[in-house]
């Protein structure tokens, strides 16, 4: 009989042990965090100040079409104001959209971020977008051929 119950002893006998072994054994204090928040890494800038490229000013557009572009590798961002004036024909807006394009070469382009998504209504904005590549531009796409006139200014820095 004593062995029946031999194996079930030992193997209480040994959880008991463990859990206060876990219970007694000494922890140490949490670390707190910092005081204040990390601050963030500034955008690097390489050159002397801030350049001013004009994308559009008041330019009508009635098809999709790619601005001019401008000579960004000193610049790590771009502030971006964006003025879209809808000219309502028949009660129908052109839906514009607007992207960030870049290029290394000024011939092969790639889509950044959108910029204005789908617009329908006179809208105005102000947002900072990164920069990459040797060559920034913006291009609008437009659903229709009704006249759209677009303004976008920028800051680079």
């Amino acid at each position: 009989m004593n062995r029946t119950y031999g194996p079930w002893i030992a193997s209480f006998l040994l959880v008991i042990t463990l859990a206060i072994l876990v219970m007694f054994t000494p922890t140490h204090a949490a670390q707190p965090g910092p005081w204040e928040a990390p601050t963030p890494v500034a955008a690097v800038q390489r050159s002397q100040g801030p350049e001013f490229p004009t994308f559009w000013t008041n330019r009508v557009l009635t098809a999709s079409e790619r601005s001019a572009c401008f000579e960004v590798p000193d610049y790590a961002v771009v502030d971006l104001q964006t003025s879209i004036d809808q000219t309502i024909v028949a009660a129908a807006a052109n839906t514009a959209t607007l992207k960030l394009q870049f290029s290394n070469d000024n011939s092969t382009f790639v889509d950044g971020v959108t910029v204005v998504n789908a617009n329908a209504a006179d809208a105005n904005d102000l947002q900072q977008y990164q920069l990459f590549g040797r060559w920034a531009c913006v291009y609008a796409t437009l659903s229709n051929s009704n006249p759209v006139t677009v303004t976008v200014l920028g800051v680079v820095k």
